[in-house]
């Protein structure tokens, strides 16, 4: 192989896994240095998103606190079970809050995800405060009642409070539907006698609304690649008016962020799943706090907070979608006629992260891989089909590409005696060295343009591959390779091993077939280097490459591992073939 094809192979590389962490590293450095004062908006489009990526540092709001007393009432404490379909969901009284919450479809060792994760905490999820984001929970116990109308499932809890000597109810209500992921929880303030509700301290918002403390499911840590917890909203730019998708990214001294212009929902994203919340008509500050809480390090919640209004009645509906980030799930909240709630335009399918430049190469690959699976009900085939598909449409440019580095390396000869006759004369060099191009034929950038015309296909194919919702879970062989979306492995530790630059998790399979992919490829494609140190050094960058990448693909999902090693041995088999009709040629066996 070639020194300058060997080069434009480890940039590749090196930008299609390097990049995400150096564009990260980029914006966590402009976040450090920004100034603290009025949001920034600054316009990306990478691999990864298309978003803009807006950087606040909010002012923190008010810390006083709203004083409210609780009327007379003795209500039980207790915990409710709901069961849908899709949904089981615990409500415990005190507070009215969701102390669990689990996708009953979607399943995390065997066992439904748990999209509350509040450690020892206990604190649960939907959670209301009257005051802002910083204030105490309400844990005082709601009276309760279930009610059923049709399909619908109710639940609702009411309280009286006094303020000021104003008594007021608050009334909670959460309304589920079997065969939606989403959730219509509605909070009312009312006051018996006509008064205004007793809630207006200044500046400090009537109450606040949380979902936190963090999103199922669990993780070992968020790295932003195999799990991610990005803030997301989505609604009319402030200044255009055309609606776009927003990634906030710097958080304050308080750890917090905050936006206060009308959005049409804000989300915490993960991964594979999410919580996105319509905040409901009116005004409302959204805060994504990601201060952490007793037995959960990594919290990031959703705050919605509501201004004060001098109303005898308060009444807010507010939408949250709790569910897997799949096309078909989000896409049934943009028509009415789709969902159960009526529900339409939300574009919840924007909330994902998506590319701006390879989007459409990506929905391509995408439907090829749903035709192939659609033929063979197993997403490993499937994988295994679209490279196939993906090596035949590219052999032309690997062809030419291989074509050009055996030219090359043929003329090494001719170009070392130019080097040698012409020594000392770099432009002669030059010169003698073109008309040698053009004589034998060759083009000195034939071995690397081919390889940048497949760059897209890569880029493609690891967004694709790494985001994949039904990847998540799809099992390609029994007892080894269970879960796409994930590492495979064949002995898991239970302590993993340090080794001081690398731990050592698991012994796994694919990463092993790949870098003996690897190497195999480069020793069938490699031909003899002109001069020991040309050698020595095309060596380094040919056996040292996919070690180096072993290392860096180790803990990547089985599903792009499987890409990479299943290319591997199919250029192999290609360069074989080659190579055996060369011999023939060469030897007067081909005409």
């Amino acid at each position: 192989m070639e020194k300058n094809t060997v080069i434009a192979i480890v940039l590749i590389a090196l930008i299609l896994i390097g990049g995400p962490y150096l564009i990260s590293s980029i914006e966590k450095k402009k976040a450090r240095e920004a100034p603290v004062a009025a949001p920034q908006q600054i316009e990306i489009a990478d691999d990864e998103t298309s978003d803009t990526v807006t950087e606040t540092a909010s002012e923190p709001e008010s810390v006083e606190r709203t004083v409210v007393e609780l009327h007379d009432q003795d209500h039980p404490v207790e915990t409710i079970v709901e069961e849908t379909d899709l949904f089981e969901i615990h409500f415990n009284t005190a507070g009215a809050i969701v102390t669990e919450l689990y996708l009953l479809r979607e399943l995390d060792d065997n066992e439904p995800i748990s999209m509350v994760l509040d450690g020892e905490s206990h604190v649960g999820t939907f959670n209301m405060a009257f005051g802002g984001y910083d204030a105490d929970y309400i844990t005082e116990a709601f009276k309760h009642e279930r009610i059923q109308r049709g399909r619908e499932i109710i639940h609702l809890f009411s309280r009286d409070f006094v303020k000021d000597g104003q008594i007021f109810t608050v009334s909670r209500t959460y309304r589920i539907i079997p065969g939606e992921y989403m959730i219509e929880h509605q909070i009312i303030l009312k006051t018996p006698d006509g008064k205004f509700v007793p809630l207006l301290d200044g500046d400090q918002p009537a109450y606040t609304l949380t979902y936190g403390p963090q999103i199922g499911p669990r993780f070992v840590k968020i790295d932003g690649r195999y799990e991610i917890r990005n803030y997301v909203s989505w609604g009319p730019d402030p200044k255009s008016g055309k609606f776009k998708r927003e990634l906030y990214r710097k958080k304050d001294d308080n750890n917090l962020i905050q936006i206060g212009h009308t959005v049409s929902w804000a989300a915490i994203i993960g991964k594979y799943f999410a919580v996105i919340a319509d905040p409901g008509s009116g005004s409302s500050t959204i805060t994504w706090n990601a201060n952490p809480v007793e037995g959960q390090p990594q919290a990031s919640r959703l705050q919605i907070s509501k201004p004060a209004r001098r109303q005898s009645l308060i009444e807010d509906t507010y939408q949250f979608y709790v569910g897997p980030l799949d096309k078909a799930n989000l896409n049934r909240y943009n028509r009415a006629e789709d969902n159960a709630f009526g529900i339409s335009g939300m574009s919840f399918q924007n909330a994902p992260r998506t590319s701006a430049v390879l989007g459409w190469l990506e929905s391509i690959l995408r439907w090829l891989l749903e035709i192939f699976y659609s033929i063979v009900p197993n997403y490993g085939l499937s994988i295994i089909f679209l490279t196939i598909l993906i090596k035949a449409i590219l052999f032309p440019f690997t062809h030419k590409s291989y074509e050009s580095t055996s030219k090359m390396q043929a003329a090494q000869p001719k170009i070392k005696a130019i080097q040698e006759q012409y020594k000392g004369d770099n432009q002669k060099i030059q010169q003698k060295t073109a008309e040698l191009y053009k004589q034998e034929g060759i083009n000195p950038l034939g071995g690397c343009l081919p390889l940048l015309f497949q760059l897209p296909v890569f880029f493609a194919l690891y967004g694709l591959l790494n985001r994949y919702f039904p990847l998540r879970g799809a099992e390609f062989i029994p007892g080894w390779i269970t879960d796409l979306s994930a590492p495979e492995y064949i002995v898991e530790f239970a302590k993993p091993i340090d080794l001081k630059i690398w731990t050592l998790e698991a012994i796994r399979i694919l990463p092993i077939l790949y870098l003996g992919g690897q190497l195999l490829t480069t020793k069938v494609t490699q031909h003899a280097s002109a001069g020991s140190k040309g050698g020595a050094q095309q060596k380094i960058l040919t056996v040292g490459m996919p070690i180096m990448f072993f290392f860096i693909l180790y803990n990547m999902p089985s599903g792009l591992l499987l890409y990479w090693t299943v290319m591997n041995f199919i250029t192999i088999g290609q360069q074989l073939v080659t190579n055996y009709i060369k011999k023939k040629k060469a030897s007067g066996g081909v005409t």
